[in-house]
C-alpha cells in the first residue's frame, strides 16, 4: 500500500517540506513533495528533443532509437524499476516466430545470448541480466534516465503537448512525446481518446471480441459448486453477468506477477505465510482440487538460464487474479497501489494454500517444498517482482484501429512503407471474468450452478502480419506530437497479438525513429512524417518490415520504390498492382508513366494515376512511382 502523508497547505503561503512515502513493491523510498504543481519548490525545468514516458521495453527502445539518431532524449520512469516486464519476471519471452524480430529487439536478445557465450539470440531472460542489458543499451543512445518521476499533468496547446509536469513539480518540454506506459497514462493526461475493456463483436466485426460465454483455455472442466451452504457466493467469484455472447463490457483481462522461481536450494528463498492469509478465501480452489490434483506451483513454468523458472498462469485457478484488474487502468495512484497489493496477496496466498492446506494430498505439499523464490533476483524488493503484469490498460483510439478484421483482410497484401514492423503471436487474451453460472437456460455445460471462467482466447492470426504505423498515431485532429507504441490504437482482440514485449520493442524502436525524423519537419504533424525516410532508417537498423522478397520490376516499367510523388493529374485509373498500373499508361495518349500508391493499411486502397509529364511533382507521403522505361 502507498502511505501518503500530506498536510493541508496553501500555495500562497510559505511551503513546507512534505514527505511522501512511496512503497514500490516492498522497497520504501522517501520522495520530496511540493503542494504546488507549478514547480516553485526546488522543481526544475528541462527541455529535450524527445520525452519518453515509462521505462518499459517499448519505452527503452524508443529512447535508444531516437538517441542514436543524435536527438536529446529523456526517459522518465515513474518508479525505480527499469525494463518493465522483461526485467520484471517475464523471462519466457512471447516471441512467436523469431523471424519477425529485428532491429533493436534483435539486438537486445542477441546481447542476452552473448552474456551466456552464445552466438545467437537468447529469448529466455534472467531478470537482472535483462535489466543490465537495457541499461547498457540506454548508454549507447546517450539517454538521460530519471527514475521516480511520475507525471501528474500535461499542458496541451493547439493540438500538441507543450510540456509534462511530474508530481514533484519538474517540468519537461519537448518537440515529441512518447507514451510507453502499460497503463496509457500520458494519452489520458493529454485527453487523447481511449478505451478500456472489451469491445462488442459488432464494433469492428471481430469474431473473437466481447463476452465469449466460454473460455478457450484455462476453463473449469468439472462441476464446482460456487455457493456456500447458506447461499452466499464463494470468494473469487462474481454473480453471473447479464451478457450474451459478443457483448462488449468494461472487464479487463487478468493480471498477475511473473515470479522467478528455482529448485536450487543454494539460491532459494522459501515461500512464507502471508500476514493476512485467510483459509476460507480458498474454498473454491479447495473444491476444484478435491476433484483434480493441482500441478504445483504451476503447470506453466518456463525454464530460464541458471536453473530458474518463469511462473505463469495455468488452469482455471492459478496465478491470474481473475476479476482483480477492472479498476486498475483508470485508477488513481492510491487505488493502483491497493490493486497491486491485492494481486500480491492473492499470489502469495495461492502459494501458501498449495504449501499447507490440509485438503490437499501430502505429495502436493512435498512438491511445493522443493520450490522457492530466487535469492539473486529482486533483492531490493524482498525477492518479489516490483512490476505487476499489466497485460492491458488503456488503449488509444486513433484514426486507425488495429483489429482482428484488419489482420484478416490484409492477409497476402503488402502495406508498403506504412509498415513499422511485424508480429506473429496469438490473439492472446486471458480470462476477464470468473462467475457463478446459475441460469439453467444459459448455463448448460454442467448442471447449474457451477463456477465458470470467461475471456481466454488463444487463436493464432494464421500468418506473420505487418504492423501499420497507424497504431502509433492519435487522432490527427486532436494531437500531432504524440506517439503511443505501448497503449496502441487497437481493439481488445487486436491488442491481444500486439501486446507481446518483442512487439513493444519493435513498435518502440519505430516510434523513436519516427520521432527523430519528424523533428526535421518543424511543426508538421507527426502523422505527416516521411515514411520513406523512416523505412530507410529502420531497415538500416535491421528492423523487419516485410518477409516478402523485393518486388520484381514490371517488364515495361522502372518501379522506383523509395520516391514519393503527389499524383500529377486528375486521371485516376484502375490498378491494384504495380504491373496493372504500368500497363494502364498505354490507354492514354501522351502518357509518359503512371504513379502507383500503395494502400496505407488504413484509409487508402491501392490507387494509380496517369502521368503526362515527369516534372513539377510535389512530395507527399505514401506514393511510390512506377515510370515507363521507354519514356524516361
Amino acid at each position: 500500500m502507498m502511505l501518503m502523508t500530506v498536510n493541508n497547505c496553501n500555495c500562497n503561503k510559505s511551503l513546507s517540506r512534505l514527505l511522501v512515502v512511496v512503497a514500490c513493491a516492498l522497497m520504501v523510498v522517501h520522495v520530496p513533495f511540493s503542494c504546488c504543481a507549478n514547480g516553485t519548490n526546488n522543481s526544475q525545468f528541462h527541455e529535450f528533443d524527445v520525452v519518453v514516458y515509462e521505462s518499459t521495453p517499448g519505452g527503452i527502445m524508443a529512447a535508444v532509437a531516437a538517441g542514436r539518431q543524435g536527438r536529446s532524449v529523456v526517459l522518465l520512469s515513474s518508479t525505480a524499476h527499469i525494463g518493465g516486464m522483461s526485467s520484471g519476471g517475464l523471462g519466457k519471452s512471447d516471441i512467436g516466430d523469431p523471424i519477425v524480430i529485428g532491429g533493436l529487439a534483435h539486438e537486445f536478445f542477441t546481447r542476452n545470448g552473448q552474456y551466456y557465450g552464445q552466438g545467437a539470440p537468447e529469448y529466455n531472460l534472467e531478470p537482472h541480466v535483462a535489466r543490465d542489458i537495457f541499461n547498457a543499451m540506454l548508454e549507447t543512445g546517450n539517454v538521460t534516465v530519471l527514475i521516480n518521476k511520475a507525471v501528474q499533468s500535461a499542458q496541451v496547446e493547439d493540438g500538441k503537448i507543450a510540456s509534462l509536469t511530474t508530481i514533484e513539480g519538474d517540468v519537461f518540454k519537448s518537440k515529441i512525446f512518447v507514451d510507453a506506459s502499460y497503463e496509457g497514462d500520458l494519452i489520458a493526461l493529454a485527453h487523447v481518446p481511449y478505451t478500456v475493456g472489451r469491445e462488442s463483436s459488432l464494433k469492428y466485426n471481430e469474431s473473437l471480441a466481447g463476452f465469449q460465454g466460454v473460455a478457450k483455455g484455462h476453463e473449469f472442466t468439472v462441476d464446482v459448486n460456487p455457493f456456500f451452504s447458506n447461499g452466499s457466493i464463494l470468494p473469487l467469484l462474481t454473480p453471473q453477468p447479464n451478457e450474451k455472447v459478443g457483448d462488449g463490457d468494461s472487464h479487463v483481462q487478468a493480471y498477475n506477477f511473473r515470479l522467478c522461481l528455482t529448485q536450487n536450494t543454494s539460491n532459494m528463498v522459501p515461500f512464507t505465510k502471508p500476514d493476512n492469509y485467510n483459509a476460507q478465501y480458498w474454498e473454491l480452489a479447495r473444491r476444484l482440487f478435491a476433484t483434480i490434483a493441482p500441478v504445483v506451483p504451476s503447470g506453466n513454468l518456463g525454464p530460464l538460464p541458471n536453473g530458474k523458472y518463469d511462473m505463469n498462469n495455468a488452469g482455471p485457478i492459478s496465478s491470474d487474479f481473475i476479476g482483480g484488474a477492472d479498476f486498475y487502468p483508470d485508477g488513481s495512484n492510491s487505488e493502483r497501489k491497493e490493486i497491486w497489493q491485492a494481486h500480491k496477496d492473492y499470489m502469495q496466498g495461492l502459494l501458501w494454500f498449495f504449501s499447507q492446506d490440509q485438503s490437499l494430498n501430502k505429495s502436493v505439499h512435498d512438491e511445493m517444498m522443493k520450490w522457492g523464490y530466487c535469492k539473486d533476483e529482486f533483492v531490493e524488493t524482498n525477492y518479489w517482482p516490483p512490476q505487476l503484469y499489466v497485460r492491458e490498460g488503456r488503449r488509444m483510439i486513433g484514426d486507425f484501429v488495429f483489429t482482428q478484421t484488419y489482420v484478416e483482410e490484409k492477409r497476402g497484401i503488402e502495406i508498403g512503407n506504412m509498415s513499422i514492423g511485424m508480429g506473429s503471436y496469438n490473439y492472446d487474451m486471458h480470462n476477464a471474468l470468473r462467475y457463478a453460472c446459475s441460469n439453467p437456460t444459459t448455463c448448460t455445460h454442467f448442471n447449474a450452478p457451477y463456477a465458470w471462467n470467461d475471456g481466454d482466447v488463444e487463436t493464432n492470426p494464421g500468418y506473420k502480419y505487418q504492423i501499420p504505423v497507424g497504431v502509433l498515431f492519435p487522432p490527427r485532429s486532436l494531437m500531432t506530437n504524440l506517439l503511443a507504441p505501448v497503449p496502441t490504437s487497437a481493439s481488445h482482440v487486436g491488442y491481444g497479438t500486439l501486446r507481446m514485449e518483442p512487439q513493444f520493442m519493435i513498435m518502440g524502436h519505430s516510434a523513436g525513429i519516427i520521432a527523430s525524423v519528424a523533428i526535421n519537419s518543424s511543426n508538421a504533424a507527426i502523422q505527416d512524417v516521411d515514411m520513406g525516410e523512416v523505412n530507410r532508417l529502420l531497415e538500416a537498423d535491421g528492423q523487419i518490415l516485410t518477409l516478402n522478397p523485393p518486388k520484381p520490376i514490371p517488364s515495361n516499367c522502372t518501379f522506383q520504390e523509395d520516391t514519393h510523388y503527389n499524383h500529377p493529374s486528375n486521371v485516376e485509373v484502375n490498378g491494384q498492382t504495380p504491373q496493372d498500373c504500368c500497363n494502364a499508361c498505354g490507354s492514354y495518349k501522351g502518357c509518359v508513366g503512371t504513379l502507383f500508391r500503395y494502400s496505407d493499411g488504413a484509409m487508402y486502397a491501392p490507387s494509380c494515376w496517369v502521368m503526362f509529364e515527369l516534372e513539377n511533382r510535389t512530395s507527399t507521403q505514401g506514393v511510390k512511382a512506377c515510370i515507363l522505361n521507354n519514356n524516361i
